[in-house]
């Protein structure tokens, strides 16, 4: 474990809330704010190359192994997930100026979804993946996709015309280096596309420590629109705006902050422990607390207060060359 001072003014924070991991052995982690700008992140807390151990093998939603035996519940749940998906999709056309055929990368693309998403919209996508879901999407997809951190992925400069960050920038331990090598992979005029948890939101104002975003130790970084726009000027971009509203069938934090046992990462683990009716049981439950759920957090995203914003900001086009002298 290490202390870490707080990213955008390097104070040490001051102690806020003790928090337990969700997963056994339930270790305890502290959540510092910063005395001066009142940034919110983990410390102390594992050393970075510690911190794979902290993500279970069903952290993430994955496809089965074989699609045409996926039974109705499996297939319902395929749908909402590209319904987000193609609603987050149609989101970075409205509020870009991307075009057929523009080179994106998506940041922490996982299996794959959301680059066919992408890609079904006449973009040109490929990934990035730490885990070995990248090896799927590369494989049995055949996307263009490369597993390591971006730094790793060693893309040419000025490759890309957008680079997404969906719920990633909150995990890394250093969201600056990674922003760097963001801009760095980005042609002049790009866009970078963060979409994190917002720490001022409703929600975390309502649930406190037991709101489902405060994931500790793997989300690190408690954001805010005002910070993360500090941190991606500090970065070197421009921030263009912010965009509150989100899917109606998008309400995540809220539904398992209010039933936590129907978390989806424990609906995961109980079928990959061979129990499918614990599993069906638990997602009947987030089912109906995500539609009870749906209308407040569509209002929530009204008065620009939403859980899950997406932020936009756009690398600066390079100065003109000087004439030459006469």
């Amino acid at each position: 474990m290490h202390e870490v001072p707080c990213i955008l003014c390097a104070r040490q924070g001051e102690p806020l809330f003790t928090k337990a991991d969700k997963f056994p052995p339930h270790e305890p982690f502290t959540v510092v704010r910063c005395p001066g700008c009142g940034l919110r992140w983990v410390s102390p807390r594992p050393e970075p190359e510690a911190l794979a151990r902290y993500y279970p093998d069903t952290y993430s939603w994955k496809p089965p192994d074989d699609e045409a035996s996926e039974s109705a519940v499996h297939r319902l749940e395929r749908w909402y997930r590209f319904h987000l998906l193609r609603f987050e999709t149609r989101q970075l056309l409205r509020e870009t100026d991307l075009g057929a055929g523009d080179a994106v990368l998506d940041v922490g693309c996982s299996s794959g979804d959301r680059l066919l998403v992408m890609r079904q919209a006449g973009l040109a996508p490929a990934g990035v993946e730490l885990g070995p879901a990248a090896d799927f999407a590369r494989d049995r997809l055949g996307l263009d996709v490369r597993r390591g951190t971006l730094q790793q992925a060693a893309f040419d400069d000025a490759r890309f015309r957008a680079v997404t960050l969906h719920n990633v920038l909150e995990h890394v331990p250093d969201p600056a280096a990674l922003l760097a090598e963001a801009k760095r992979v980005l042609a002049p005029g790009g866009w970078v596309v963060v979409q994190v948890p917002n720490a001022a939101s409703l929600q975390s104002r309502l649930f406190g420590r037991r709101w489902a975003a405060v994931d500790v130790p793997r989300d690190l970084w408690y954001w805010t629109p005002p910070l993360l726009a500090r941190l991606l000027e500090e970065a070197g971009f421009d921030v263009a705006g912010v965009a509150h509203r989100t899917s109606l069938l998008h309400p995540p934090t809220a539904a398992v902050s209010l039933l936590p046992w129907a978390d989806p990462q424990r609906f995961w683990a109980a079928e990959a422990e061979g129990s499918a009716l614990r599993g069906l049981a638990r997602r009947l439950a987030w089912a109906a607390v995500t539609l009870s759920a749906t209308g407040p957090v569509w209002l929530e995203s009204l008065v620009g207060a939403s859980a899950i914003p997406t932020t936009f900001a756009r690398k600066p086009l390079e100065p003109a060359a000087a004439a030459p002298p006469a």
